[in-house]
């Protein structure tokens, strides 16, 4: 297919079914990294980028957004075909690669090093942006964690998508991130699978669903307040993943799938093993929201891991290892609607 441009080339993500972690079962993964900057984040800022022109954003606009990495990754690709300067409020964690990425297309990076007190740079950079946006004359922020246009965008492509290759599905598994993809999703699936079973996948550690925040190494997921753009009534369930369970399911998914997975996307591909695992012969999709080329030198690398605090020779390298741990994990899945509760009375079948 010839595109008039890169960005034309977005979505229409390939879906692959897992033969080798679960023989028998139908789980499948939605590869949300072939889009062209690698992630589901090209869906979401195009969306709103093209919103934000529709509503009067005027060429050469200076677009200042906060990100973690990929959402940066895909304004840094849309600024340099649309022709908008794009400033990326950005923290420590942010994998160099993605700053690298960045930088190429043109992008200037400006890092907040500062933690708040919960050791969250999130905050922080949003604080940021704010200054930023007073200072450079013309600037905007689409405000990925507020703006509708962000789950819209998953209503009007990816959504769609999935409808379209699946005639029946029991469950969905999708990482909360901002909410945007999540939401917008299940909003919409649920009009063609009236009894989907829509599981969220957050970060152990992560506040998005009222939790108390407390510091993980997982990017690509969590954040240290509940945003705008969740929808808790479009939920079923809660799974919190840890560091290792993440870690660990992106280098099984490597060796036995072929899958080059983002710590984000092996949260969710665990979270799914563990409802397959419990719900035999139930149809599941995973939306693997990025590929694992950002973190090739980082999570995948053992001394990166060890130089970070993260011994390697705890993660789990086996398939026998992983699902052993997918059927009991960490943190038991929660009914969303008394998830703030936290009550074991509450915990819904894993």
């Amino acid at each position: 297919m010839i595109h008039d441009n890169v960005l034309s080339s977005s979505g229409d993500t390939p879906v692959v079914r897992l033969r080798t972690l679960l023989p028998g079962a139908n789980v499948h993964v939605k590869l949300e990294g072939a889009n062209p900057s690698g992630s589901i984040k090209d869906r979401t800022a195009l969306h709103m980028v093209e919103r934000a022109e529709t509503a009067g954003l005027r060429p050469g606009s200076t677009i200042i957004e906060s990100t973690s990495g990929n959402l940066g990754k895909s304004l840094a690709l849309i600024g340099a075909v649309k022709g908008y300067p794009v400033v990326l409020v950005v923290d420590p964690k942010t994998p160099k690669s993605v700053l690298n990425y960045a930088r190429a297309f043109g992008a200037r990076l400006d890092v907040v090093s500062e933690a708040d007190s919960n050791g969250s740079y999130q905050a922080a950079r949003v604080r940021r942006v704010r200054t930023l946006v007073e200072q450079v004359p013309g600037a905007v922020t689409l405000d990925q964690y507020n703006n509708p246009d962000n789950p819209r965008a998953h209503t009007v492509t990816t959504a769609p998508e999935i409808a379209k290759d699946f005639d029946a599905l029991d469950a969905l598994v999708v990482a909360v991130s901002t909410g945007g993809h999540l939401s917008g999703v299940s909003s919409t699936l649920r009009e063609h699978f009236p009894a989907l079973h829509v599981r969220a996948v957050d970060a152990a550690g992560s506040s998005a669903f009222g939790h108390r925040f407390a510091p993980y190494r997982i990017r690509g997921i969590g954040l240290s307040w509940p945003p705008g753009n969740l929808r808790h009534d479009l939920v079923d369930s809660l799974h919190r993943v840890a560091d290792i369970e993440a870690l660990s399911t992106c280098r099984v998914l490597a060796k036995a799938e072929g899958l080059l997975l983002g710590e984000s996307s092996g949260a969710v591909v665990f979270a799914a093993l563990t409802y397959a695992m419990h719900h035999p012969g139930q149809s599941v999709l995973a939306i693997a929201p990025d590929t694992g080329a950002n973190y090739l030198h980082e999570s995948y690398d053992d001394d990166w891991l060890r130089d970070h605090g993260t011994a390697p020779e705890l993660l789990w390298h086996r398939r026998d290892e992983l699902l052993h741990h997918a059927r009991s994990p960490a943190h038991e899945p929660e009914a969303v609607a008394v998830a703030a509760e936290r009550s074991p009375s509450d915990r819904v079948k894993p």
